[in-house]
């Protein structure tokens, strides 16, 4: 009861600072723009009251829009990066909404206000978090603000989470003791810590220990030990956590959702849904079509080239298979011969004599990747992300490396993780389709620039470009 009183007293604290905040900012904005800068004001200064009532509404709108994405719940284990963007995610509503509402009482609300309220709620709100989030971490390395944990479970799985738990001091989760399944000899240690009894015990256990928190870590062969822990914990005062045994499936981005009052577990998911997967196609769609633009006068000298080399077509069309394993039309400069795949689809190798005089120096340039942009303009392709291979290597490899069709949870990249690390073409694939899920499990918009950074000064220098 001890735990669940704290934990709500700070939950209050954080709920009531963000408010004041969002008050604050809002008289701010009003304050910079009618106060601080010298800017015309044609209709006059407006009351300051008429502002306070808006921004007690406004206040208020914002504390139920940012308690709606759970903000306010106790989650020492939750990543700072996520809760800075959901405080602006909050913010940027709560902007729009009183845009909206000045619209509707034609323009009783200026417009610049409206903005400085954006970047001063947005800004004092993350710093507060920030700040907060720091004192919190420096009392908890003092060894204060700690809270006691048992770990039922002695196998990898648990020792996994009695690892993280020690390693993170950040986290001020104190281990006591582990339980394990069954009875264990006495003195028995496991990740160095000390075993307290048995799932048997687990009621008393808990209580000599005065755990605030049970991580319920068992793995999936220990089913009946769980459900029969989880029964002995009902009517514990200390709060419970179930950590699911995926040790033997193949997770991507593993979270949980809530499924209508149902938890459930997302075993393999694409990091580039919601906002992400705006930002990304929007990206995309820029940077391909101006892209195609500006390089116009190179691609009609290149398409040139490739006709007057050799005889046959200027582009290579190749079927591939891209996200959620559909079918597309790559395309290419053709730089092989016409009759290149008589004999069947292969990769190409150092001095392949497939090639075109251009050839050569297009895929060594990188420069037969150029017409993809269009790939990326209509949608099949991204500018940055797993390489994609031909329907049959993908029907061979599916059926003989794991978790390779994890790769086409994302669309297929001109460019990626596994390309500017020197691994085209002909090279160990188990090893590219590592840096291909790396790259899936660590997405973010700052990744792929720095991709396509490093592409522009490694590819072209890449000896494995043939």
């Amino acid at each position: 009861m001890m735990f669940a009183r704290h934990r709500q007293l700070l939950s209050t604290a954080i709920f009531l600072i963000d408010g004041f905040l969002i008050a604050a900012s809002w008289v701010g904005a009003y304050w910079i723009r009618f106060r601080l800068l010298d800017l015309p004001t044609p209709l006059g200064v407006p009351p300051l009251e008429r502002y306070l009532w808006f921004g007690a509404v406004v206040t208020l709108a914002g504390l139920l829009i940012l308690r709606s994405f759970r903000l306010y719940r106790s989650a020492r284990t939750a990543r700072l990066s996520q809760e800075l963007w959901t405080l602006a995610q909050g913010i940027a509503i709560l902007a729009a909404l009183a845009a909206l509402a000045s619209y509707t009482l034609r323009g009783e609300l200026a417009r610049s206000v409206l903005f400085l309220f954006a970047l001063l709620a947005a800004g004092s709100l993350m710093v507060g978090h920030v700040v907060i989030r720091m004192t919190l971490r420096a009392l908890r390395r003092s060894g204060r603000n700690l809270r006691h944990v048992v770990i039922v479970g002695t196998g990898e799985l648990a020792e996994r989470v009695a690892r993280k738990m020690q390693s993170e001091s950040d986290y001020g989760l104190s281990v006591i003791g582990m339980v394990s399944a069954s009875a264990m000899p006495d003195g028995t240690r496991v990740a160095g810590l000390p075993v307290l009894g048995s799932v048997a015990d687990l009621p008393g256990v808990v209580e000599r220990a005065r755990a605030e928190l049970v991580y319920v870590a068992l793995s999936r062969t220990e089913h009946e030990a769980e459900l029969d822990a989880l029964d002995r914990l009902a009517d514990s005062t200390a709060a419970v956590r179930l950590v699911p045994d995926l040790a033997r499936a193949h997770t991507l981005n593993a979270s949980v959702e809530d499924f209508d009052g149902t938890p459930v577990v997302l075993v393999t998911e694409t990091p580039e849904q919601g906002w992400n997967g705006v930002l990304k196609r929007g990206f995309d769609l820029v940077v391909s079509a101006v892209g195609l633009v500006v390089l116009s006068p190179v691609l009609a000298l290149l398409a040139l080239w490739v006709k007057l080399d050799s005889p046959g077509p200027v582009l290579y069309a190749q079927d591939r298979v891209g996200v959620n394993g559909k079918r597309f039309r790559m395309l290419k400069f053709r730089t092989m011969r016409v009759d290149a795949e008589a004999d069947g689809p292969g990769w190409s190798r150092p001095g392949d004599p497939r090639r075109t005089g251009a050839g050569v120096v297009l895929r060594k340039l990188s420069l037969d990747e150029l017409p993809q942009l269009w790939n990326v303009l209509v949608g099949h392709m991204s500018l940055v992300g797993p390489r994609p291979e031909q329907p049959v290597f993908v029907d061979r490899f599916r059926a003989s490396i794991p978790r390779y069709m994890l790769r086409h949870h994302v669309k297929s990249g001109i460019t990626g993780w596994a390309q500017v690390n020197g691994l085209r073409g002909d090279t160990p694939l188990e090893q590219r389709i590592e840096y291909d899920l790396y790259y899936i499990e660590h997405w973010s918009m700052s990744f792929d620039l720095k991709i396509l950074f490093l592409t522009v000064f490694r590819m072209f220098r890449d000896p494995s470009a043939v």
